[in-house]
């Protein structure tokens, strides 16, 4: 499976008619972002590990990795990962419609924000050094 279906399976779920659509939207949105960068850095050599810890490697590469630009994707994925855990998990708050809106609106845009960066493919030297250096965190 592609990334892109969950992103696409986000934005069907967000639109429904009931909380638990809604809470599934926003989880499948984060599942977008984590299986987006997971992809990338696996492309790219990086091998974030399998399970719960391969969660926190992605975020904690990308907020450590050296490029303010990155580091605050890096706290965009980490804020989606937070609603996927109130929405699989925390059942008292009500989960509305307009925040699984929201988190897949920012799903969306922490993938096309990191795509829209420069030299994001890491074919430059310097990144490629910074993102060696990123990997050696882990």
């Amino acid at each position: 499976m592609h990334w892109r279906g969950f992103l696409d399976t986000a934005d069907r779920l967000a639109n429904g008619n009931s909380e638990g659509d809604w809470r599934s939207a926003a989880s499948r949105a984060y599942y977008a972002v984590f299986h987006y960068f997971r992809d990338f850095f696996a492309s790219h050599g990086l091998n974030f590990g399998g399970g719960g810890q391969s969660h926190f490697n992605i975020y904690a590469g990308l907020l450590n990795c050296g490029e303010p630009a990155v580091a605050k994707i890096g706290s965009e994925v980490d804020r989606l990962r937070v609603e996927r855990v109130i929405a699989d998990y925390d059942f008292r708050p009500t989960f509305d419609q307009p925040r699984a809106h929201k988190a897949v609106q920012g799903a969306n845009g922490t993938i096309t924000a990191f795509q829209a960066l420069p030299g994001h493919d890491l074919r430059h030297s310097n990144r490629r050094r910074r993102s060696q250096a990123s990997a050696s965190y882990w």
